[in-house]
């Protein structure tokens, strides 16, 4: 690396260049002090047409990463973007490709942008940038965290719940959540805690107005208290402000005394919310004892000004399930939407871990089978879920539905998941329609019978959801997924069916000939199953979740039929045929998606008879 600091230096030398005046190796360097980088250069440059000194790291992967640059003198004061070390973060690298031929390029390439960052921190261009990185510059140690469950879209001043819990007299952990929330079996879940046997104490969020700005604290140093009652308040609107006032006039539900959590929420730019908290203790005598009705009311330091407080800054770490979908690129749009699950086999099983991973906030699940060991290598479900150990029965078969049911909720805690052990046709019977609002059905049963009395039924519904029927075909050929009753009651399941006296029904849509025996069996009759792998099942599930998104977000208009064609290989190795319709290409597949639809459908076409089942 001397070798390559050394080229530099000589090359810049010669370069027509008059950014760098000069550049000096530094020897005996404590990388500590440059974020790890032993190899650093002190260099002269101009800012705003005056002389400064920056040193330069240079990583061990130097060039094929990024120099480090240092205000290690702090000529330039508190500017956004520069950490209390004086590093100055002048670019977010994950996108950048580096051509690592030309290393002083690559330096005064960078340094350019480092003078730009200092010359729009000095004037105040970007002085809005301390906001956006509010949350770096707080004063909180790494491991000192509040975890929070807030809505950021309520601007109500109001009381969180607070739980602390001592995990094993070495690491204090802090659970905040929205009140009145059925939060309780998720924090057992992610944080591994049961909150009946937690310390419970008062937290007040403060969301303050659009517009606040607040310098973050100097070189990681908290604020005094005046400083950090005086921002809070003079951003608050006059109605939180009478909110706080009301609140802790109350008595507290919280009432562990000692110690009281405060978050407090900025709105910045692109519906963005910044969020950091602290605990203030050391006020317990501030506390009026009402021995007549044997109350304990607690004084908010804020109102009573304690002379003996101490505070602790806190990190906070989000966990509210609009924040995780937001942070993953997520839909929120899909928080209030309940999508039910006919069959939960290989692709059905698939299709509700992914509405659950989606953000959709109720799934509902209807299968009247078993899991089998059989099952978990195109199931979404493992060989975990197989059996269940019942105290009177001992070993017994766990059903599709409870398992699923239980890996959602492990997996997604915040999907709320019902899960039916019965038959579809007798769930839609006995009213769930009309009990629930359903947003969305998938039909995934694999059985064409029982699929085409499910969509007579739901066409007899005088308002049913939007439903789709997916599928896979044998031997990775392909698969389908059939839109229906999208704002539009032409084009069913029915028409892929049409009825012809000269030839029996038989699927219209599919790439396999018609009667061909796919079937095979391991051991007997018992076996018997048709051949198609995991990857086919994902592959459709995937299909119909994105078009069930974009159903629900109207995004897709009318009955379309989808496809996806897979290889042929196995299907000729073992002397299968395919039909015409598998030698379309994909556009043309998207091309031809609304002619399934049969005018003269007996279920949904007003040519056809009234819609009618058994």
């Amino acid at each position: 690396m001397s070798y390559l600091l050394n080229k530099i230096k000589k090359e810049l030398e010669t370069l027509d260049q008059n950014i760098i005046h000069s550049f000096n190796v530094l020897v005996d360097v404590d990388s500590k002090q440059y974020s790890e980088c032993s190899n650093v250069a002190e260099i002269e440059i101009e800012v705003n047409g005056k002389p400064a000194v920056l040193a330069v790291g240079f990583p061990d992967m130097f060039p094929n990463v990024l120099p480090k640059f240092f205000d290690k003198n702090n000529e330039f004061g508190h500017i956004p973007h520069k950490l209390p070390n004086g590093f100055l973060c002048f670019t977010r690298t994950e996108s950048l490709i580096i051509d690592d031929r030309y290393p002083t390029s690559i330096l005064l390439h960078c340094l350019g942008k480092v003078i730009s960052l200092i010359e729009e921190g000095l004037s105040g261009k970007n002085k809005l940038d301390f906001m956006e990185e509010f949350e770096v510059y707080w004063p909180a140690a790494i491991e000192s965290n509040i975890y929070a469950h807030i809505d950021i879209e309520d601007s109500k001043l109001r009381e969180l719940n607070l739980w602390k819990e001592d995990v094993k007299g070495k690491q204090l952990t802090f659970i905040a959540a929205e009140r009145n929330h059925p939060i309780e079996n998720v924090v057992k879940q992610v944080f591994h805690l049961d909150i009946k046997e937690s310390d419970k104490f008062r937290c007040i969020y403060f969301p303050l107005q659009k517009g606040s700005f607040i310098t973050p604290p100097v070189n990681y140093e908290m604020w005094d208290f005046t400083t950090l009652k005086e921002n809070i308040f003079k951003y608050l609107s006059p109605k939180n402000k009478q909110e706080f006032y009301k609140l802790v006039k109350q008595k507290s539900k919280n009432t562990t005394l000692g110690m009281e959590f405060i978050i407090i929420g900025i709105p910045i730019q692109d519906k963005k919310t910044i969020l950091f908290g602290c605990i203030l203790t050391g006020h317990a005598s501030n506390l009026i004892n009402i021995k007549k009705n044997r109350v304990i009311k607690k004084i908010h330091p804020f109102v009573s000004k304690p002379k003996d407080l101490t505070m602790f800054p806190k990190n906070i770490k989000r966990w509210h399930p609009d924040y995780l979908q937001n942070r993953t690129g997520g839909n929120t749009g899909l928080k209030d939407k309940h999508i039910l699950i006919a069959g939960v086999g290989s692709v059905g099983s698939e299709v509700a871990i992914r509405f659950a991973k989606a953000g959709v906030k109720k799934v509902s699940i209807v299968d009247i089978d078993f899991m089998q060991l059989e099952n978990i290598h195109r199931h979404a479900l493992g060989s975990n879920s197989i059996y269940k150990i019942s105290e009177d029965l001992g070993l017994v078969e766990n059903p599709k539905v409870w398992a699923l049911e239980e890996e959602i909720k492990r997996k997604y805690p915040f999907t709320e998941v019902k899960s039916y052990w019965d038959d579809i046709k007798l769930v839609l019977e006995n009213g769930l329609l009309n009990k629930e609002r359903v947003d969305l059905i998938v039909v995934a049963i694999g059985s064409v019978n029982i699929e085409m009395i499910i969509n007579q039924m739901l066409y007899k519904e005088s308002n049913p959801p939007p439903t789709i029927y997916t599928w896979v075909e044998p031997l990775g050929i392909g698969g389908h997924t059939l839109v229906t009753l999208n704002g539009d009651k032409i084009g069913c399941y029915q028409c892929l069916f049409k009825e012809k006296e000269e030839t029996p029904l038989y699927n219209r849509s599919a790439f396999a000939q018609p009667f061909q025996d796919f079937s095979k069996t391991l051991t007997g009759c018992g076996s018997v199953f048709t051949p198609y792998n995991f990857l086919d099942s994902e592959r459709s599930a995937l299909m119909s979740v994105e078009a069930g998104i974009k159903v629900l977000m109207g995004q897709l208009k009318g009955n379309p039929l989808l496809s996806w064609k897979g290889e042929d290989t196995l299907f000729l190795e073992n002397r299968y045929k395919t039909t015409p319709r598998y030698t379309l290409n994909t556009e043309e597949l998207f091309d031809t998606r609304f002619l399934y639809n049969n005018k003269e459908c007996r279920v949904c076409s007003a040519e056809g008879s009234e819609p009618h089942y058994e």
